[in-house]
């Protein structure tokens, strides 16, 4: 079964320090518009936006450059060199998970590193398996 990011919304702050400590990870800046995680409030809960590394995963078959690909641990990653940035894959992700870089201009999207639950405050995420 596919692993992927969970916050409990009962216990998720809205503080977005997860999305930082995401973009800081990886690109040494704090900008939201870099992270590979998102989180939206909806219905005064808070809720983490993360790929589900769906088993019939959508963007891999609308990338025509086959630059989404499904690693050892089941997670699915976004080969940069192969990516054109076309978002075909953020189109067809039923999740909204996956988004453009800003600056590079290819696919980015979690991948379970859990930097976001090492520096989560209220230490509402965790890694689940999708039970679906």
């Amino acid at each position: 079964m596919p692993k992927y990011i969970y916050a409990d919304p009962l216990e998720c702050s809205g503080c977005k320090l997860c999305v930082l400590a995401c973009s800081f990870t990886f690109d040494k800046v704090l900008d939201p518009n870099r992270a590979r995680i998102g989180a939206i409030t909806q219905d005064h809960l808070d809720i983490l936006i993360a790929c589900r590394n769906c088993e019939d995963a959508m963007c891999m078959k609308a990338c025509q450059r086959e630059a989404i690909y499904r690693d050892s641990r089941g997670v699915i990653m976004v080969n940069a060199d192969k990516c054109d940035g076309c978002a075909a894959c953020l189109n067809a992700c039923p999740y909204g998970a996956i988004k453009i870089h800003p600056t590079r201009r290819v696919a980015i999207k979690c991948t379970l590193c859990g930097a976001c639950i090492e520096w989560c405050p209220a230490e509402c995420l965790k890694v689940v398996e999708d039970l679906d």
